[in-house]
């Protein structure tokens, strides 16, 4: 029986909820967090209470040393973590507020960073930090800035994490996920008519024929954070269907 446990940050809807319920189907121990107590609640329902659910915010850092001293407490330690909590928000270059990009960064790059530097003392030797970036760091996208910079940012420290925990059997790597459907679109500000077209173009260009859906993904997560992937350094998986190609 598998006795590792995980932690997934933003674990609550779309990728995150989607590798919680996969890993929890391999009998790992999953730990999710989200910043919305209702998202928390729910989402513990749909897992039907087999996994642990903290409110926590990525973005406040006193949240993230709470959420550290709390699983510390519950569990010892971790044997890895889904870096996945993460926001955005579709805005052009030239209408980017101050505020838009200091939460875009505060939370899908600021929050991964320290997040993950909380939670190294508690990993296991070994054990596995995924990240989850974006195809939108080497494929361009209208309207996607800062959500391009704050992956983009998250991705060129992965190299130097590798060389810094080696001494510590800490293996970071990364998921790329293509246009996938979740709600982060809704969250985004789209309309239900942008959000229709842009999942139908992308059903159409790519070689697999339909969109990526969460479900896609956390087979390859579970592969990233299990000890099959223990060779890996620095890898990033995209999941797109094909649709960069």
């Amino acid at each position: 029986m598998n006795t590792k446990t995980i932690v997934i940050t933003g674990g609550t809807t779309g990728i995150g909820f989607a590798c919680a319920s996969y890993l929890l189907a391999q009998n790992y121990r999953v730990i999710i967090t989200g910043k919305n107590p209702d998202n928390v609640k729910n989402a513990l329902e749909q897992l039907n209470h087999q996994a642990v659910g903290y409110v926590s915010d990525t973005s406040k850092l006193s949240d993230i040393n709470t959420l550290v001293t709390t699983i510390k407490t519950t569990f010892g330690t971790i044997d890895g973590i889904f870096i996945n909590a993460g926001i955005f928000k579709a805005a052009s270059f030239e209408a980017t507020t101050e505020e838009l990009f200091d939460q875009t960064m505060n939370i899908n790059f600021k929050g991964a960073f320290f997040t993950l530097q909380q939670f190294i003392p508690i990993l296991n030797n070994p054990s596995s930090v995924v990240l989850n970036t974006s195809v939108a760091v080497f494929k361009a996208f209208a309207d996607t800035s800062v959500y391009t910079a704050s992956k983009a940012a998250l991705e060129s420290i992965a190299q130097v994490l590798n060389i810094e925990l080696a001494n510590k059997g800490i293996r970071v790597n990364m998921v790329s996920p293509g246009v996938t459907k979740t709600p982060i679109q809704k969250k985004s500000g789209m309309s239900d008519e942008a959000i229709t077209n842009l999942l139908n173009h992308f059903s159409e260009v790519s070689p697999l024929k339909r969109i990526v859906e969460p479900q896609d993904i956390a087979p390859i997560v579970e592969f990233l954070l299990s000890e099959k992937s223990i060779p890996l350094r620095n890898e990033k998986m995209i999941v797109d269907g094909g649709s960069t190609l």
